[in-house]
């Protein structure tokens, strides 16, 4: 019987297609985990365990939890980063605007990874560095926006002020995520939009 070059590659395939549903069953499973449990309650059984396999087939794919975590935040963040962008091109030419619909993308976010967030930025987080990483993926947009949008507009230092919103934010939505009923969703989203640097412009008061 002949067999087509598609036929014989198949086979070779499926152990990749395997490997890489049993990655997609670990991260499904750690996500459940941390939203649950926390980062320093779950242990790698407990993953393994939730995805169906192995405690050893856990280790053929991430050395440890904290690697597993990293790829979970590092995935969310690319996604809030694509989900802020488009927010912000979609808002019009008005810098405030821009921030409005930047900080109810944020919220939106926080809300949808609300374990994430807490575990990154709250009070007893255990991320180790990983905030830190977080931070330095995602300040060098801020400082690019301000220094696009504010240039000689103002005193304040760029690189400065970015340190600063990023910090505050991750304060905030942290802070509110834990307990929504602090204050509501829109009263915050105003709060940091009046806070921002573009709101104090001399055009908007």
């Amino acid at each position: 019987m002949n067999v087509t070059a598609s036929e014989s590659a198949e086979p070779a395939r499926a152990p990749e297609r395997s490997a890489a549903d049993t990655r997609r069953r670990l991260l499904a499973s750690g996500t459940q985990l941390f939203a649950s449990k926390g980062l320093q309650k779950t242990t790698t059984v407990d993953i393994a365990r939730g995805a169906g396999v192995a405690a050893g087939t856990y280790y053929l794919h991430f050395k440890d939890k904290h690697e597993l975590f990293r790829e979970i935040v590092l995935a969310a963040f690319d996604d809030l980063r694509e989900r802020l962008r488009h927010a912000g091109s979609h808002a019009g030419a008005d810098p405030v605007a821009v921030v409005r619909a930047r900080m109810q993308e944020l919220l939106a976010f926080a809300e949808e990874n609300r374990a994430v967030v807490s575990v990154l930025f709250g009070r007893d987080h255990g991320a180790e560095g990983l905030a830190e990483e977080v931070f330095d993926l995602n300040v060098p947009a801020i400082e690019a926006g301000l220094r696009r949008r504010l240039g000689a507009q103002t005193t304040l230092d760029p690189v400065v002020t970015a340190q600063a919103l990023a910090a505050s934010w991750a304060r905030v939505v942290a802070w509110w995520v834990e307990d929504p009923d602090r204050a509501p969703r829109e009263r915050v989203v105003d709060t940091l939009v009046e806070l921002h640097p573009f709101s104090r412009r001399p055009e908007h008061g």
